[in-house]
């Protein structure tokens, strides 16, 4: 019996890093998709704001069926600060997709859980241990090492603003109820930065050909499957034991980076990635 049920659970974890593995290639694909649509003239709240829609369209019929005490609105003070995060967020990320090359900017990106314990300890008041920190700045060496002082670009601070808006994004879920719907929190997350993204995107709209919708469409599709095949796996096991494969996407998007656009890295930001998943990973052991 003990044998089955450890057998079982092997299972399960070789499933849960399958999964995440493939998320990170489905929001690898979504980072082409968004660099793509970077190079037209789709400005970056006009994307913002069409992708959001799109996403409430796409959950609404999902969110309408769900019991009223799922639906979330109790918790609307949070997710308004979370859309709104997650706002500033993805015009960050259009925005650094077009100027830095993909393995460039997602190495970047991956200063977001250096973020979030010092995030925690202020905003939620959690206990962090002060070899964390050290871990962090570590972590951010090797962010300065990805970006090369030598060779700045502007963009890169708006990386590190992208990863900024994450950290506190998903320090901020910690604050919602426990058993909450995955659908609401992403139906009213989204749904409430609407207006606001909008009012932003609407002086400078530009029109829209059916190639660029699909553009659309399919980044909106792939954030939304990204994010339930991470819920799904992390349901099936713990963090800690499969959270290493998230790097898989350092490795998509490289590959993507040089089939695509072709973009080779330099040695330092293979360098620099290399520190800061390092980084990372001694941060969860001190967790």
């Amino acid at each position: 019996m003990q044998r089955l049920t450890s057998r079982l659970a092997a299972d399960r974890q070789l499933l849960a890093i399958l999964l995440l593995v493939l998320g990170n290639l489905m929001i690898s694909v979504g980072d082409v998709l968004v660099k793509i649509l970077g190079q037209t003239e789709v400005t970056p709240y006009q994307y913002v704001a069409l992708r959001f829609l799109i996403t409430v369209i796409l959950l609404f019929p999902f969110w309408w069926r769900l019991p009223r005490a799922k639906k979330g609105w109790g918790e609307w003070k949070i997710h308004l600060i979370r859309g709104h995060l997650l706002l500033v967020g993805s015009a960050c990320v259009f925005i650094t997709l077009i100027y830095l090359p993909l393995a460039t900017a997602n190495a970047v990106f991956y200063a977001a859980p250096l973020m979030t314990l010092p995030l925690a300890a202020m905003i939620n008041k959690e206990q962090v241990r002060l070899a964390a920190y050290g871990v962090s700045i570590v972590g951010f060496i090797g962010i300065l090492v990805v970006l090369n002082p030598a060779q700045w670009h502007w963009a890169g601070l708006i990386a590190l603003l992208t990863a900024f808006t994450m950290a506190t994004s998903n320090v901020l879920v910690r604050r919602l109820p426990q058993g909450r719907s995955v659908v609401a929190t992403l139906f009213i997350t989204q749904g409430l930065a609407v207006p606001l993204s909008f009012a932003l995107a609407i002086p400078t709209w530009q029109p829209l050909t059916t190639e660029l919708w699909l553009l659309l469409v399919g980044a909106s599709l792939v954030g939304i499957v990204y994010q339930w095949v991470c819920i799904l796996a992390y349901a099936m096991a713990d963090a800690s034991k499969i959270a290493a494969s998230e790097y898989s996407g350092l490795i998509f998007v490289t590959l993507m980076g040089m089939v695509l656009f072709a973009e080779f890295p330099a040695f330092h930001v293979y360098m620099g990635a290399a520190i800061v998943i390092i980084a990372i990973g001694l941060q969860r052991k001190l967790r």
